[in-house]
């Protein structure tokens, strides 16, 4: 049986810290200061002080390399599966509390991070950046549309429309509030985007509830 041959983004994982810090700390600055389009991969290249040759053994494109430079900024979060195998192991009372904590505790976390919330701004505002960054997008609605399969098992989550439907809804309200605040948070006074942070969550709650959630009861 054959072996596939590593792509090149299991190549560049294979790296050290160290090693793929050599271009992502270039690129993050680059991409930071310029946006997708505007930045430049030579002077990314350039700083990283390696060859082209070797570059693209590890980054299909600029793309890929926009990939990776984001993924591990929100690396930096911390990781979600624990918390999302929480959520889809929790009772009905206790899921959307759970999600609401998770929320929380991402907006903390994105608050204090200025060069996520520029990447996260080129993202949105960039046709050309959200192509790069698809297969990530996907796998994030993957992991919604587990979470609010759970939510449905434990009569927390609607099951009147298809779990499709509603991972996608879910997914769309996700990526605008995120949007709004990653390109209008500077302007918000001290205090007032976790304000509108907590205050948006019921954004993204309200459309999945089942009709009669609040009037159900435990047995």
């Amino acid at each position: 049986m054959s072996v596939s041959a590593p792509t090149s983004r299991t190549r560049f994982a294979a790296l050290s810290d160290q090693a793929r810090a050599c271009w992502l700390d270039p690129a993050e600055m680059e991409f930071c200061e310029h946006g997708f389009e505007n930045a430049s991969l030579n002077r990314i290249i350039a700083e990283a002080g390696e060859s082209k040759g070797r570059t693209y053994h590890y980054f299909a494109d600029k793309g890929d390399l926009f990939r990776a430079t984001l993924e591990r900024r929100l690396a930096r979060l911390g990781t979600l599966d624990g918390t999302t195998e929480a959520i889809a192991g929790a009772e009905r009372q206790a899921y959307w509390p759970r999600i609401a904590e998770l929320c929380r505790r991402l907006a903390g976390a994105l608050q204090g991070d200025e060069r996520l919330a520029s990447l996260l701004r080129t993202l949105h505002q960039e046709a050309a950046a959200q192509r790069a960054f698809a297969e990530p997008l996907a796998q994030l609605r993957g992991q919604i549309e587990r979470v609010l399969a759970s939510g449905q098992s434990v009569g927390a989550v609607r099951d009147d429309l298809p779990l499709g439907l509603l991972a996608d809804v879910a997914l769309n309200l996700l990526v605008t509030v995120d949007r709004w605040f990653a390109i209008n948070a500077s302007e918000l006074a001290e205090g007032e985007e976790a304000r509108l942070a907590e205050r948006a969550f019921s954004l993204l709650m309200t459309p999945l509830l089942p009709p009669d959630y609040f009037g159900k009861t435990d047995t």
